[in-house]
């Protein structure tokens, strides 16, 4: 079976849409035309070493590619970029007006945790995160004395 977007919808939802809603984001939308979760899904497909049409409309055929094995690897990117849109969405301001304190930065601050704890995960599962092989050379100069 091979995905399709709102599949795909169906899961980030699951996985963050709770979120997505406090942060003024679509978190219930999943018949595969959710604008919230384009640059998610995106993202997602083009770490997979895949392509996309469009960045701004990512359609079932640009999903449809990842194989069955890479499914978990793919939602696990999908959800990391979507919680990193979500902080980006979040107010920061912590309100407080007479008995009513309301400590926004709180939330911001526990997906910022979120995140870290998930790329940590994804690096040992998946190596997300770690930089390619390279190399260099390595230049000794010395003074050489001469005897007189």
């Amino acid at each position: 079976m091979s995905l399709t977007r709102a599949n795909v919808e169906v899961i980030l939802i699951a996985r963050v849409g709770a979120l997505m809603t406090e942060a003024g984001m679509d978190g219930t939308t999943v018949d595969g035309t959710n604008a919230d979760l384009n640059d998610p899904i995106g993202w997602a497909v083009r770490q997979l070493d895949y392509t996309v049409a469009s960045v701004v409309l990512v359609a079932t055929a640009d999903v449809a590619n990842v194989a069955e094995a890479e499914y978990d690897e793919f939602f696990d990117y999908g959800e990391y970029r979507a919680l990193q849109n979500i902080r980006g969405n979040l107010a920061l301001v912590d309100i407080r007006q007479g008995p009513q304190d309301q400590k926004f930065s709180q939330l911001a601050e526990q997906i910022g945790a979120m995140l870290a704890t998930m790329k940590s995960d994804m690096e040992r599962s998946y190596g997300f995160g770690l930089s390619e092989i390279g190399s260099g050379t390595i230049t000794q100069e010395y003074l050489e004395q001469v005897e007189t």
